[in-house]
């Protein structure tokens, strides 16, 4: 009497199952390193200071909070980048896993940290709503309760995801995280605390943090505001501008430019991931970006 010997059953794995092993590794590393959590506490510290500090102008609580996301930026960049300043290392020819993949596994591991960043920003627009909201414009049309719309909230989430590919990015050209950490800083304080040098007319559509509200001329300086219609917000003459101007902010100009943001993220992200990866995110991060810049401005006033 024959017997037939069965073969144990094998575990199906695909060709990128070592990529999802390697995102899920690198995403606990960049959780337990401490630059995203230094990144939040300054990013506390500072709206605590925003909020209980006389404001400078009419609408500097609103843009001051909007900048504030760079802390949590700079924190996700500095991360990825020591994350990827892993891949300088030599790694032998018979590696079981290429360079593209190993590229693609990190970047994948630091959607982790735009988790998180998406936690601390919901937590913070609950506090606000639960807090009253923002004072924005002068008298006569002053608020007291101005509140980011959904497009406006979901900016620095993408921003944190832009900043995971800046950091790939940037630590695969300086080949140093120490060096990378220093470029990164230098490009966050220029996009947060002096984004004013990137936030003008044309500027706003390309800059990574676009701050709004936007200043649109209303009348001449000797109008009375009480003659302009109650429900504009009103900027009244200063050292900066010789007019009354009414302040804008426009949730749809925000909706486009996240869409630009996805496609920053994109063109970033294709000068950190070496081969198959690199042509197809260029051709769409390029045609989102087009769009989405033409989009921005077809809403500008």
């Amino acid at each position: 009497m024959s017997t037939t010997t069965q073969a144990s059953p094998r575990l199906a794995t695909t060709p990128q199952a070592p990529m999802w092993a390697l995102a899920r590794v690198e995403a606990g590393r960049m959780l337990r390193s401490p630059a995203p959590w230094i990144g939040i506490a300054l990013w506390a510290a500072s709206n605590a200071f925003t909020l209980t500090s006389a404001p400078g102008w009419v609408s500097s609580q609103y843009m001051e909070l909007t900048t504030s996301a760079t802390f949590l930026a700079l924190g996700v960049s500095i991360a990825v980048a020591y994350a990827f300043g892993r891949e300088r290392t030599n790694v032998s020819e018979e590696a079981s896993m290429p360079a593209d993949q190993r590229a693609a596994g990190r970047l994948l591991g630091g959607l982790s940290l735009v988790a998180l960043v998406a936690v601390v920003v919901a937590a913070g627009a609950a506090w606000l709503r639960l807090r009253g909201g923002l004072p924005l414009g002068a008298e006569p049309g002053r608020t007291l309760h101005a509140h980011f719309s959904l497009p406006e909230l979901l900016q620095p989430v993408l921003v944190a995801a832009f900043a995971v590919a800046l950091g790939a990015a940037v630590v695969h050209l300086a080949r140093h995280p120490l060096t990378a950490s220093i470029v990164l800083f230098v490009f966050w304080f220029i996009a947060g605390p002096a984004y004013w040098t990137i936030n003008g007319p044309v500027l706003r559509w390309l800059t990574p943090v676009q701050v709004q509200p936007i200043s649109v001329e209303a009348a001449p300086a000797t109008t009375d505001p009480l003659t302009l219609p109650a429900t504009w917000l009103l900027e009244g003459p200063g050292p900066f501008q010789d007019h009354w101007a009414r302040l804008l902010v426009l949730p749809e100009l925000a909706a486009w430019h996240d869409l630009y943001l996805v496609a920053l993220t994109l063109l970033t992200a294709a000068v950190a991931l070496p081969g198959r990866y690199r042509r197809p995110l260029l051709v769409v991060g390029t045609v989102l970006a087009i769009v989405a810049i033409a989009l921005q401005r077809s809403v500008t006033p």
